[in-house]
């Protein structure tokens, strides 16, 4: 059921514009409110439903990702005694690696439909 939601949602096409709006949502929350909503969690969907069905363009989508984070003053955490760069590469770390997982399971996925499609396709045999 999720796969089949994040199929549809994810089709090439419409991936990148639905990435990119919701980072742009986020990153204006994140300046109207003074970097509240920090969580990795909603720079990590816009990457995941890219990395769907790319996962070249999901680590493109990281990276702009951890840029819209520290424009919006997500982070580095209040009080983070560790430079920027290194707390933007965890982050990017942290994305990319969901993006790799998600690839490969959409990968699976649709590899499993195209099976499926295929033994639906093939002639019936044996006097059925």
């Amino acid at each position: 059921m999720i796969a089949t939601l994040l199929a549809e949602i994810t089709d090439t096409r419409r991936a990148g514009a639905y990435a990119v709006l919701w980072l742009l949502v986020v990153t204006v929350l994140n300046v109207q409110t003074g970097g509240a909503w920090r969580s990795t969690l909603l720079f990590a969907i816009p990457v995941v439903v890219v990395a769907w069905a790319s996962w070249r363009r999901a680590f493109v989508l990281a990276a702009i990702a951890v840029i819209a984070a520290w424009y919006g003053g997500a982070m580095p955490d209040p009080g983070s005694t560790s430079p920027l760069w290194v707390v933007g590469l965890l982050a990017f770390l942290k994305l990319s690696i969901d993006a790799l997982v998600i690839n490969a399971w959409g990968r699976r996925h649709r590899r499993r439909t195209m099976q499926r499609r295929e033994s639906e396709d093939l002639p019936r045999h044996g006097g059925r």
